[in-house]
Formats: structure tokens, C-alpha cells, sequence
């Protein structure tokens, strides 16, 4: 028993005790000084490499993030579509409503467009009027208005007896 109470004795006398680190650490002007000096480098580094740029016309003209790897351009009834222009060339998806109301569409060339009342659609037709759910829009003397849902109500089916 006491050599049990001698060996723990010991182990506790020979351990050491954890030691908080108590330096101080490095000012804020320190790490200023070593960003400058870091700074100092990239900037004597970047003298020194001299880079030959070649740009070949191919890849200038091949649009990366298109299927085709061509470029559309913007404009009425020019949005890399080929042929006539469809029945329905645009769909109102969205109304955005702030200071300005806009009505967002989805022309048929694929691209997202904003526009508030008295602007032009890829039809040349002329919003005349942007309500909660729906656009009112003239082309010529025709106006139609196109709704964001156009929800259709089922027939009731009267139940069997």
C-alpha cells in the first residue's frame, strides 16, 4: 500500500502542470509593416514576368456559354432565332412592383426582360397599362391583356345518384 501511495506520489511530482502562453502578441502596425513588405514583393515579382499574349480569332468568336457557340444579338425579332417570328413571342411571367412598375416577360429567344409601361416589346406592341396580375398591352389598334395566371375552372361534375 504505501508503495502504491509512493509511486502516485512521484508521478504527481514529476508531471508537468499545463502553461498558458503569456507573450504578447504582435501589434497591429506590425502585420501592417509585413503586408507592405509582402506588397513590396509581388510588386518586384510582377516586373519581372513579361507574358506573351496570344489570342486566337476562334476563340474571340466562339461564345462559351451558348450550345451553338454563337453570339445572339440584342434587338427586335433578331435573337438568333431563325425563321418567323412565333404567335405568342413573348410570356408574362412576373410583375415587380416599387417606385416604377415593371412587368417582366420571357420572349422567345429566351432572354428576360423588364419594362415599364409605354415601353416596347419584341413585337413593336406598347404596354398601356401594368395591374397586380396583369399587363395590358397595344399593338396597332388591337389590345390584349395577358395575365400572369390564367387559371381555367374545371366543370362541375354533378355526383351520381
Amino acid at each position: 500500500m504505501i508503495c502504491v501511495v509512493i509511486v502516485v506520489i512521484l508521478a504527481l511530482l514529476t508531471t508537468q502542470r499545463p502553461v498558458i502562453d503569456l507573450t504578447i502578441r504582435p501589434s497591429i502596425a506590425d502585420k501592417r509593416q509585413r503586408q507592405d513588405a509582402k506588397k513590396e514583393e509581388t510588386k518586384t515579382v510582377e516586373k519581372e514576368i513579361v507574358r506573351d499574349v496570344f489570342v486566337s480569332k476562334a476563340l474571340k468568336d466562339r461564345n462559351i456559354f451558348s450550345a451553338d457557340g454563337k453570339y445572339t444579338m440584342a434587338g427586335a425579332g433578331s435573337g438568333g432565332m431563325k425563321g418567323p417570328m412565333p404567335e405568342k413571342p413573348y410570356t408574362l411571367i412576373g410583375i415587380l412592383q416599387g417606385e416604377e412598375k415593371k412587368a417582366v416577360f420571357k420572349e422567345y429567344t429566351g432572354s428576360i426582360v423588364f419594362l415599364a409601361v409605354g415601353k416596347k416589346l419584341i413585337d413593336d406592341a406598347v404596354i398601356t397599362r401594368i395591374d397586380s396580375t396583369s399587363v395590358e398591352v397595344k399593338k396597332g389598334k388591337e389590345k390584349k391583356e395577358l395575365k400572369i395566371f390564367s387559371v381555367k375552372v374545371p366543370p362541375l361534375r354533378h355526383p351520381s345518384p
